[in-house]
């Protein structure tokens, strides 16, 4: 066993294994083009024997795919309930001798060029060998068994979604603009990381504020059919009727024109969340359709993001999370690759179109009551997460 601590030491081992082995087998989280490697790969394709590539997130260029798109021994791992996120080089070098590496790095430019990652060589030599191999190929064949080819017309739906998720300060060095950590959490992981209470703001608070709107939304077909108070409370407004805290999840105490609006019930933004349904998926479609009605109710000022998504998020705190200066911190513009100024399709394209491929949202829901509340809100609950009193 060999540790392999540079990029530069795991690039020259692979290099070295693709022109030894007689056959490679590879499962990656993304893989994307323009590296000494793929070059290899490419001109050595015969040699693969199964190739697993993960798609989530987009994290995978297409021009990878397109590569191999007629290639039958690989195959993509498309959208599952669990985040696919291995990265394993298996190369046999000849009959019952051979060599993996098992670390880090991705298939990427960037994971064999300018990030810093960490892998360790193991081969048949090794103690323990043959029990390694065992569940090498036990984990490698439940991959194959669940991926699958494109076909063209799958490929170029892939393509589209992928230039239209590309973050626009992605750099050419083949990091995934998806390769955020909170993104690829468990749900467990993400359960314990909403439960800190943080400038005092405790999990049960903000459920107070999710089953006081959600009995709301319940109980009226139509957002204005509610009366001033209940307004006020899914707005996030001052003047509510109980001891809860609606302000939690993005309050909009300084929004002038948006208190007007809900004050005067404006028939815009009841139209607008008549178009978001209680239940079932929501498309970007959908979500331009809501903006576009939104809008009008304030056609004589300028409206915003922060309470377009306060609406959304708690009619929907599954799917939407109020964006607001309290929680678009340097560490939220970080990890989801936004400037400061987030319009409205770049908050589906660079937020919500990531929350929905994580690890934590794709999961099934809870058996435990109280994590399935908050499960049922867990978009919305990255407020918790983000949220800073200077923000």
């Amino acid at each position: 066993m060999k540790l392999l601590t540079t990029t530069a030491a795991i690039n020259k081992e692979l290099n070295r294994l693709l022109r030894e082995c007689l056959k490679c087998q590879i499962a990656v989280a993304w893989a994307s083009v323009g590296f000494k490697a793929f070059d290899l790969l490419k001109r050595h394709s015969e040699k693969i024997e199964r190739m697993v590539v993960g798609t989530h997130l987009n994290g995978t260029d297409p021009s990878f795919i397109k590569e191999f798109l007629i290639n039958p021994r690989v195959r993509f791992m498309r959208k599952t309930n669990e985040l696919f996120h291995p990265k394993v080089y298996f190369f046999e070098k000849t009959p019952g001798t051979w060599e993996c590496i098992v670390g880090s790095p991705n298939f990427t430019r960037g994971g064999f060029g300018t990030n810093h990652e960490m892998a360790v060589l193991v081969s048949s030599e090794d103690q323990g060998a043959n029990d390694a191999l065992k569940e090498f190929k036990t984990s490698l064949d439940a991959y194959w068994q669940k991926a699958s080819s494109f076909n063209s017309e799958e490929y170029e739906a892939y393509k589209k979604d992928f230039e239209r998720n590309k973050n626009e300060n992605a750099d050419d060095n083949g990091k995934s603009p998806s390769d955020v950590p909170i993104l690829h959490m468990t749900w467990a992981d993400y359960f314990d990381e909403v439960k800190v209470t943080q400038y005092g703001h405790s999990m049960d608070e903000r459920l107070k504020v999710i089953r006081g709107v959600k009995q709301l939304f319940a109980e009226y077909p139509h957002f204005n059919e509610i009366g001033p108070a209940g307004r006020r409370q899914i707005a996030g407004l001052p003047g509510t009727l109980d001891k809860v805290d609606y302000g939690l999840f993005g309050s909009m105490r300084g929004a002038g024109r948006f208190w007007s609006a809900i004050n005067n019930n404006d028939e815009n933004l009841s139209l607008a969340l008549d178009l978001i349904p209680l239940a079932g998926s929501i498309t970007r479609e959908i979500y331009l359709q809501y903006i576009e009605r939104y809008r009008l109710a304030f056609s004589k000022g300028r409206d915003g993001v922060p309470t377009a998504t306060r609406l959304l998020a708690m009619k929907r705190p599954d799917t939407f999370v109020c964006l607001d200066s309290k929680n678009k911190t340097p560490r939220f513009r970080h990890d989801f690759e936004i400037s400061q100024t987030v319009g409205y399709e770049k908050y589906w394209d660079s937020i919500i179109a990531k929350i929905m491929e994580s690890a934590w949202w794709r999961s099934p829901s809870p058996s435990s009551a109280v994590e399935r509340e908050v499960w049922e809100a867990r978009a919305a609950f990255l407020d918790s997460v983000y949220y800073e009193e200077n923000g």
